[in-house]
């Protein structure tokens, strides 16, 4: 008897200690060894620099993953394709990439490519991410659509508040008719319009490149500002507009960094005002950090900081959710991912903090900050800050609106952030 007690009493844990270990193991989901990222945006044509960046920041977040998981996290592959800027090439790039790569997740820079997915992506459970444009269109997207980054609106109203800072009344210009520019336009008329100035933006193919008969309208009518928003086809219509003696100042957006901008313009380009990104704009330390290491893997930094660093940032919230979040009991990986980013308060990366709202945005934690500088006494060979008294400006005409630097070029080459300053690069 006493030893059928002493086994009875040994045998009851070990029972209940398996019990409890097919119980859990059949509560969790079953564990994948790879996960397949995406990515589609332009490595050619218009605007490499919202494209070749972001793929080369998106590859670095996933290798530093890989280098650093755990033996029990998924490995992490990456595959990407080449739209040339053209949201029309959206579907058959991420037909190829689930055929050949079988994606888990996309990411990608193109509004209207984000917009021709929308049934894909949900019939196939994947999640789509579009980490350059956060603009009201996006916001009405599908729940497995998710926009991270800064207002697209807000920070076209920003050139327009710097418009009116100026005193201008009359302002023309170009709109390249794909849905990102027009939402730009939109939001810049729609301000000036607010202050009382008179604005015509019209819209035009990205293939366009004779401008003359528009402007020459726009100078009868005494136009005092010109505005661009579009790609480098718009060089062209800078040049143009010098060529018929108009002396009036350019207003554009970022894409004006972009390649063969500048060429197209002959110069022209020079004096153009622009909203513009720095990593001072975002936390300075880890955003050096990450355009040090994108520096020791390609030889160079980014052309256009701001692109890569989104899309940086968006990987890595993606990833940091692998490693160290936790899969309920029935979720798919998309479903785990989606009620994952949800509940994101605060994510500390390159650009500040990201929080979630309730239309799937993941858009920044904005803090208003002050970089302004007056507008005259630039040293030759220097691009500059050139929106005076710009916080001030901005509360007034826009109380919630995005700061950011308004950027004046000055110079035809490479501008980067140096050491707490524009520094000009010659070629």
């Amino acid at each position: 008897m006493m030893l059928l007690t002493k086994m009875r009493c040994v045998f009851y844990p070990f029972a209940l200690l398996a019990t409890l270990t097919v119980l859990l193991s059949s509560c969790s989901p079953e564990p994948r060894e790879e996960i397949n990222i995406g990515f589609i945006g332009p490595l050619s044509g218009n605007a490499v620099d919202l494209g070749l960046a972001p793929s080369k920041a998106i590859a670095l977040a996933i290798q530093e993953y890989n280098e650093t998981r755990a033996d029990d996290d998924p490995i992490v592959t990456f595959a990407f394709e080449d739209d040339g800027w053209d949201g029309a090439n959206a579907v058959t790039l991420y037909d190829k990439l689930r055929r050949e790569h079988g994606i888990d997740i996309l990411l990608i820079s193109h509004t209207d490519g984000t917009i021709a997915l929308q049934e894909k992506v949900k019939a196939d459970g994947v999640l789509l991410v579009n980490s350059l444009n956060n603009d009201q269109l996006l916001s009405t997207m599908n729940e497995n659509t998710f926009v991270i980054g800064k207002k697209t609106e807000e920070t076209a109203q920003v050139v327009a508040s710097r418009v009116v800072e100026l005193g201008k009344k009359r302002v023309r210009g170009f709109y390249v008719t794909n849905s990102f520019m027009t939402i730009s336009s939109d939001a810049f008329s729609e301000l000036l319009q607010r202050r009382g100035v008179e604005v015509e933006i019209l819209p035009v193919d990205i293939s366009k490149v004779d401008f003359m008969e528009s402007l020459e309208e726009f100078k009868e009518d005494g136009c005092d500002a010109l505005a661009f928003f579009g790609y480098k086809n718009l060089g062209y219509a800078m040049k143009q507009a010098r060529e018929l003696g108009m002396e009036v100042p350019f207003f554009a957006s970022t894409t004006t960094l972009g390649e063969g901008y500048y060429e197209n313009s002959e110069g022209a380009l020079k004096g153009t005002e622009f909203s513009f990104f720095t990593p001072n704009d975002g936390n300075y330390i880890l955003a050096r950090q990450f355009l040090d290491r994108y520096r020791l893997n390609y030889g160079e930094e980014p052309f256009s900081v701001w692109p890569p660093m989104q899309a940086y940032d968006a990987t890595s919230m993606i990833l940091s959710i692998l490693q160290n979040g936790e899969q309920r009991k029935g979720e798919t990986l998309v479903s785990w991912l989606k009620r994952s980013l949800h509940e994101i308060n605060y994510f500390q990366r390159s650009l500040r903090k990201y929080r979630c709202d309730e239309r799937w945005h993941i858009a920044r934690h904005l803090f208003l900050s002050l970089h302004g500088q007056g507008s005259g006494g630039y040293p030759e060979g220097k691009a500059v800050v050139a929106y005076e008294n710009s916080l001030q400006a901005l509360s007034r005409l826009q109380p919630n609106a995005l700061h950011c630097c308004i950027h004046r070029l000055v110079q035809p080459s490479r501008c980067v952030r140096s050491e707490g300053e524009f520094r000009h690069l010659r070629e």
